[in-house]
């Protein structure tokens, strides 16, 4: 049986990235590649399983996705091309990995 999915990682800077469960196989937890954008450690974690799909006949989801609540976001206008862009973005960390109420997050 193969195993498809992939990590949601967040850093003490609350930024959100996430990591290929193949990139994760030959992995310690202690030598996961930090945040890029800060180059921080991970202090929360959540394993998403896509391998039977993401959703359910009925549109539930079924892989563990956690939707993330957006902390801040920061805009700023490219010298380029002259249009805005989000520059970088942090998210509240759960406290548990289960589906938002408002109060359930730790920052």
């Amino acid at each position: 049986m193969s195993y498809e999915g992939y990590s949601q990682l967040i850093c003490s800077n609350n930024h959100y990235w996430r990591i290929d469960c193949d990139e994760l196989d030959w992995l310690d937890e202690k030598d996961y590649p930090k945040c890029p954008v800060c180059n921080k450690k991970h202090v929360w974690e959540n394993m998403v399983n896509i391998t039977n799909g993401s959703w359910d006949d009925k549109g539930n989801r079924i892989d563990g996705f956690i939707e993330l609540k957006v902390k801040k976001k920061i805009s700023g206008v490219c010298s380029c091309c002259g249009k805005e862009h989000v520059c970088e973005i942090t998210y509240h960390i759960p406290k548990e990995n289960k589906k938002w109420t408002k109060t359930e997050y730790q920052n």
